[in-house]
């Protein structure tokens, strides 16, 4: 929570430096783009083959505020989120050659500070920046399992490209996360390895307005 606690210092601290800040409530949906696919599994404990796959995602929800300057052509918009949304994963035969398949649900609540800088051309914008997600609460059905082991970073970086528009107050916005960290990085089943490099990237619409 110090990391939190700095960056809102700091950007109020840039806000009282600068009168062309803008600042108002900001708010996203958006889904998860990765479709649900296989998970490779090396075991390497009792050597049992099992099947795991990610099954797909809830809506991602995001409120919070933003912070927005205009300089000269350019622009820097940054925002402070709270960001929620499910993972969901089917197993089948785990540890039991003859257990049926079951649906494991992992829930993510976040503090999501991204940071954009751009170009303006007319009421249109278009930008990239780095993305600092600190870990809130992490809620996992896997958890009841006795070889679960939790890897959750209180930390986690991703990178996002936004296209925009802004006509006075209102500002609408479309962006597209790409994080750091693959679905499977946030647990482990014992020693097993799993293979799978794909991310909860994320597809996100936006609406806020700053005064």
């Amino acid at each position: 929570m110090k990391n939190l606690f700095f960056v809102i210092f700091l950007l109020a601290g840039v806000t009282s430096l600068s009168a062309q800040w803008s600042i108002g409530p900001k708010s996203y949906l958006g889904v998860i783009a990765q479709a649900p696919s296989s998970i490779e599994v090396m075991p390497m404990s009792d050597y049992h083959v099992y099947g795991l796959e990610y099954a797909g995602s809830s809506p991602v929800t995001s409120v919070g505020f933003m912070m927005y300057n205009n300089i000269g052509p350019t622009f820097i918009q940054a925002e402070l989120l709270g960001t929620a949304y499910r993972l969901d994963f089917l197993m089948s035969g785990y540890k039991k050659a003859d257990s049926g398949t079951a649906l494991y649900r992992e829930q993510y609540y976040i503090v999501e500070i991204p940071i954009n800088a751009g170009i303006r051309i007319s009421d249109f914008k278009v930008g990239v920046g780095p993305v600092m997600e600190l870990m809130l609460d992490r809620d996992s059905q896997m958890a009841e399992m006795d070889d679960y082991h939790d890897m959750t970073r209180k930390m986690d970086f991703s990178f996002q490209f936004m296209a925009g528009y802004n006509k006075g107050i209102m500002h609408i916005d479309i962006k597209y996360i790409n994080k750091f960290s693959s679905i499977t990085d946030d647990f482990r089943l014992g020693h097993d390895v799993l293979k799978y490099s794909k991310s909860a990237n994320r597809l996100m619409f936006g609406i806020g307005i700053s005064f």
